[in-house]
């Protein structure tokens, strides 16, 4: 995806994953373990450079993003490996896949430059499908979309005290709006059972039916922030003056600290979890539970590569790029190798 592509609160929110997960040059081939890259292929008109993000799975063998094609952002997914290209929905000039459900419906927004109209969808065999925002409110801005389908966004009026979370259940014909819990200015992500992650003031939250639970600290680091949610278990990292430390929460309450890492951002049903070492280097690192489980290597010749999404049967997910890579890049997956 392109610079240029992006609203500001988007691409605020992807180069934050770019940046966490972003390689230095070439890394030798040395240990036993190792996820071994593949490049996959773009379809006929793409940007080579891809200029894009895949973002999402269906756990078992599909994967699916958005990158340039003829000059627009367009959603993509593949299947044994090969694209087929989804489109934008009619009217629409811009779209942007946030995830996947295990049934392989892709979650997204679009977004017409002429008008500004700013519009969810659903995409699945039959095609695109737009949701209406809610009543009252201009826009419904995705964050994240569970195994189940049930997405989780913000909703916005001209008056920024009014934003509120909102829930879009699997097969409802409406979303459900309420107010932010206190302390929290952000969704994050949902948990299958419902479960909201919201970015905090001070902390990050996790909660369910009107009860909230912050994330606990661990010794020498405070401010913990969540990345992703799943089972129960938060991932993320927590700072001081000096160093930040990815951490797994197994409950809100229980912090562990994941050796090597500053920085953790996806996990899948089974705890893999994909993150970044501490600095200098910033190198991308994996995880199994709290387990140190090798490294994600360099695709080809490309010198920066991330993974934001870790898919249900141990694939992780991402781009590599020559370039920036919060302006995107070619679409890559990772398979372990011992």
């Amino acid at each position: 995806m392109n610079r240029m592509f992006l609203r500001p609160g988007v691409l605020a929110v992807v180069a934050i994953a770019a940046t966490a997960l972003a390689a230095a040059p070439a890394q030798a081939a040395t240990g036993r373990l190792g996820w071994q890259p593949t490049l996959l292929p773009l379809p006929a008109g793409a940007d080579p450079a891809g200029h894009g993000y895949l973002t999402g799975s269906d756990g078992h063998g599909e994967y699916s993003g958005s990158f340039i094609v003829g000059d627009k952002l367009q959603v993509i997914s593949w299947r044994g490996g090969q694209p087929t290209l989804r489109g934008v929905p009619a009217g629409f000039e811009w779209a942007m896949a946030e995830g996947e459900d295990s049934a392989g419906r892709i979650y997204g927004e679009a977004l017409d430059y002429d008008t500004g109209a700013d519009r969810t969808f659903v995409a699945d065999a039959t095609g695109f499908h737009l949701r209406d925002n809610p009543p009252g409110y201009r826009a419904f801005q995705m964050r994240a979309v569970n195994r189940r389908g049930d997405a989780v966004g913000m909703v916005f009026t001209d008056n920024p005290a009014d934003n509120a979370a909102a829930v879009w259940p699997a097969g409802a014909a409406a979303a459900t709006v309420f107010p932010l819990p206190s302390g929290a200015d952000n969704v994050v992500d949902i948990d299958d059972d419902g479960s909201i992650l919201f970015s905090g003031f001070a902390r990050d939250i996790v909660w369910k039916n009107g009860v909230s639970r912050p994330l606990a600290d661990i010794p020498g680091f405070s401010n913990p922030h969540g990345s992703a949610i799943r089972n129960g278990v938060v991932v993320g990292f927590a700072s001081n003056a000096n160093a930040e430390q990815a951490i797994r929460w197994t409950t809100p309450e229980t912090p562990v600290a994941l050796a090597g890492g500053g920085y953790a951002g996806d996990l899948n049903v089974g705890g893999l979890t994909v993150g970044q070492t501490s600095g200098p280097g910033y190198q991308p690192i994996v995880w199994r539970g709290t387990t140190p489980g090798g490294e994600l290597k360099q695709p080809g010749t490309y010198k920066g590569y991330a993974s934001g999404h870790v898919s249900d049967d141990g694939v992780f997910a991402g781009w590599a790029s020559n370039g920036p890579l919060d302006e995107g890049g070619v679409p890559v997956i990772w398979r372990f190798t011992p």
